[in-house]
């Protein structure tokens, strides 16, 4: 076979693997767009979480999280990508829904709403799940709260008690029964003005919200 023969079946070859590899994520794209439209808009309370954004704005993107859940923690980009390029039109709420399996996942929480009542949640939220590795593996993770939230001008005695005696449990707990009227079963779960998102990847938050705002 000549040199310039294999050249063009190799090209051909390289060519229908693109274009079938763009058709099967057309496909997943359109299929994950299609499920959000298909599913019922729920009433959710926007009034409770941590919030970034208006309360006016016309998008409004609810997450269910577990600060110990690894697959939490990989969906942050995505949601920081979504946050950061539609400023002024998404309000994104930060909600808790820690799993049983993940035993340090309350402690974690506690610490979060602890820093939210002096206005630190979302940095502790982003070092929590920068440092996940770090703390998921420890016995009691409370001293490395504590020494982490001193980070941010965090008091020691009250982050402490606020792990040690469960002080923000009641609205944890508040979470949890939303989350649960809602049908939520895993973390992350997501919803778009109302309705559940079923997501290929992570990734696709950023189309599926940019649909949401030209309606």
């Amino acid at each position: 076979m000549k040199t310039e023969t294999k050249i063009l079946i190799a090209v051909l070859l390289i060519s229908t693997i693109l274009v079938i590899g763009a058709i099967l994520l057309l496909g997943k794209s359109d299929q994950t767009k299609k499920n959000v439209n298909e599913e019922p808009t729920l009433n959710i309370d926007y009034s409770r979480g941590e919030k970034i954004g208006s309360d006016s704005a016309k998008v409004k993107l609810v997450e269910f999280s577990d600060l110990q859940c690894p697959a939490c923690k990989i969906a942050e980009p995505a949601i920081k990508q979504v946050i950061d390029k539609n400023q002024g039109k998404l309000q994104f709420i930060y909600r808790h829904f820690p799993l049983m399996q993940h035993i340090h996942s309350r402690k974690a929480a506690n610490f979060a709403e602890y820093a939210a009542s002096q206005g630190k949640f979302w940095e502790i939220h982003d070092k929590l799940f920068e440092t996940q590795e770090e703390w998921d593996k420890l016995a009691d993770p409370t001293d490395y709260f504590v020494s982490l939230g001193s980070q941010f001008g965090l008091d020691k005695a009250k982050a402490q008690e606020a792990i040690s005696k469960k002080l923000y449990e009641d609205k944890i707990n508040a979470d949890v029964a939303e989350a649960n009227r809602l049908g939520v079963d895993a973390t992350p779960t997501f919803y778009l003005n109302g309705r559940k998102l079923q997501l290929q990847s992570f990734t696709d938050l950023e189309s599926i919200v940019s649909q949401e705002l030209q309606k």
